[in-house]
């Protein structure tokens, strides 16, 4: 469950390019890019709606392409640092970082705009109807989309020009986390719309399975977050809780499947555990953490169902079957069915080359032109020499056929 202290939009600063003023009259995109970001910035910091957000953002991203074109030519003939702001998504600190180069601005940019999409879903995550739900699944993968296009071609461009203090948003391992995340939030709508469609035991463990799955390989990639600010622990304790909840949705089930199977000593097993999960003193502490409503609902009533079943499990075991429970590490799972794929997200210019190739351009273009410019003299030289060679080359032959006829 989405709340709005759990993933906050970042602001940025409206100062950050008033450096490149003078050239508004030069390069019209720029001029474009400068009054949608300062748009974008008052939007940001006066807190306007989500739907308002996108536009916003939606505006200034078509023209983050055609930008970096102009910062290429900008950077050939000025040698002045442009310093762009912007406040972490996905760090607790509040303050402000900046840096000089253009992945930066992209990378915050769109992982801003990847937590916008997450509010957006998190308006009507509690929805009943299919339709809102079909929606904040949407929402959710078009999450995951930008983080997995953030880790694949802008963060490693990111990692390798950033500055000391460093934000999350800008490290790989973070948007992966993320990318988890969002697809683990969009799996649990798949299981709600399948509890509401009224489908199978079976169905509904393979997709707690799949939803266990993927919170855990979230809260397995921040660990692998270094040398920069930690990530929130607001964000890490709401994964955290996430997967509680889905291994005790994920037990629930199993012990119903085992039920059907008549295996009474593996349901009792698969109750106990669930009802251990769900009364732990580590989900209650996490609970407190958010301001839940139908959530909270919604893991009470699991309890409380989970609770029964249990006792009537044990009853029949301990009057009619005598099974033996089995221990729990024993327990083989069934396979999991993920039903959730990230939405793909590419940022391309007029001329279809992708942002990221523009950003290698970028890092790489004044390393070149001063190569080219060592090798330039050499050049004329060995070419010179090279025509000498094969002239001399061209007498030598004609003279032994000649002494062969």
């Amino acid at each position: 469950m989405l709340h709005s202290t759990t993933f906050a939009i970042p602001c940025i600063k409206t100062n950050s390019l008033d450096i490149l003023d003078r050239y508004k009259k030069e390069y019209i995109t720029l001029s474009q890019a400068l009054e949608s970001r300062e748009r974008l910035s008052k939007s940001l910091n006066n807190c306007r709606e989500p739907e308002f957000l996108k536009v916003a953002f939606e505006g200034y991203l078509s023209l983050l392409p055609e930008l970096g074109k102009v910062l290429e030519k900008f950077q050939d003939n000025s040698k002045t640092n442009i310093q762009y702001q912007w406040q972490s998504t996905l760090s607790s600190s509040g303050k402000f970082f900046s840096d000089s180069f253009f992945a930066f601005e992209v990378a915050m940019a769109l992982t801003a705009y990847a937590t916008l999409k997450l509010c957006l879903a998190e308006q009507n995550f509690v929805s009943e109807e299919e339709q809102e739900i079909n929606q904040v699944s949407r929402y959710l993968c078009e999450a995951a989309g930008i983080f997995e296009y953030l880790q694949d071609n802008i963060l490693p461009e990111c990692i390798i020009q950033a500055s000391i203090p460093t934000p999350p948003d800008i490290h790989p391992n973070a948007a992966a986390f993320m990318n988890r995340l969002a697809l683990g939030l969009a799996q649990e709508k798949v299981i709600h719309k399948a509890q509401l469609r009224c489908s199978s035991e079976m169905t509904l463990l393979k997709l707690c399975n799949a939803a266990v799955q993927m919170f855990t390989q979230a809260l397995a990639k921040v660990s692998s977050i270094q040398g920069c600010e930690p990530v929130t622990s607001t964000i890490l304790k709401f994964a955290e809780f996430h997967l509680l909840l889905s291994k005790a949705m994920s037990c629930f089930y199993l012990g119903k499947v085992s039920d059907m199977k008549m295996e009474h000593g593996l349901k009792v097993a698969c109750l106990r555990y669930c009802c251990e999960i769900l009364q732990k003193q580590q989900i209650q502490k996490l609970l407190g953490k958010f301001s839940f409503t139908k959530l909270t609902c919604s893991q009470r009533a699991l309890s409380i169902e989970a609770y029964q079943l249990y006792q009537l499990y044990q009853k029949q075991n301990s009057t009619v079957y005598h099974e033996r429970e089995p221990d729990w590490s024993t327990i083989v799972y069934e396979s999991e069915r993920l039903l959730v794929k990230s939405i793909p997200f590419m940022l391309l210019d007029n001329s279809r080359t992708t942002i990221s190739q523009r950003l290698q351009n970028l890092r790489i273009q004044e390393p070149k032109e001063q190569a080219v410019s060592r090798e330039k003299p050499h050049s004329i030289e060995t070419q010179r020499e090279e025509d000498k060679r094969k002239s001399k080359n061209s007498r030598n032959r004609r003279v032994f056929e000649l002494c062969t006829e």
